[in-house]
């Protein structure tokens, strides 16, 4: 695998694990804990059940990205920031938001206001991790070194 590519879903894994703590502890944690109803989060977190989750998600965002480049970067012209971003918003809408949020009010004793502004975090962490994995990759052409796009 390129080594670009795996830097930067390192460097996305670490920005992405942190912010996510940073936003659901710090930041987001009294309107979110307000929003739940009655034994709907846990008393403490399984950190590395969610280590291993963002271990996954950004190595699938990796493993996308290539194609992503080939047809957003190489066929229409766009940077490679602006492909990740597209890929990340793809990702986090669908794998996240979509799924993580919006289903579970439906499924879970949540308030809707709160899953939809875990929803919009999740959809624009995506776009963040994207947007790194994006800036790292460089593609490598058949016979030769990287070259930038």
């Amino acid at each position: 695998m390129n080594k670009w590519l795996v830097l930067g879903a390192f460097v996305a894994f670490i920005v992405i694990f942190n912010l996510g703590y940073l936003f659901h502890e710090v930041i987001a944690a009294d309107f979110l804990k307000a929003s739940f109803g009655p034994g709907v989060q846990r008393a403490h977190y399984i950190i590395p059940v969610i280590f291993v989750a963002f271990v996954l998600y950004v190595t699938l965002m990796g493993l996308a990205y290539p194609v992503f480049h080939l047809y957003f970067s190489e066929r229409r012209g766009w940077s490679r920031v602006a492909t990740g971003a597209l890929l990340g918003l793809f990702c986090g809408f669908l794998w996240d938001a979509l799924q993580g949020g919006i289903i579970e009010y439906a499924t879970y004793n949540v308030s809707l206001p709160s899953m939809l502004v875990d929803s919009a975090y999740h959809t624009f962490e995506g776009a963040l991790a994207g947007t790194i994995i994006g800036a790292f990759y460089r593609p490598v052409t058949a016979g030769g070194p990287a070259r930038a796009s």
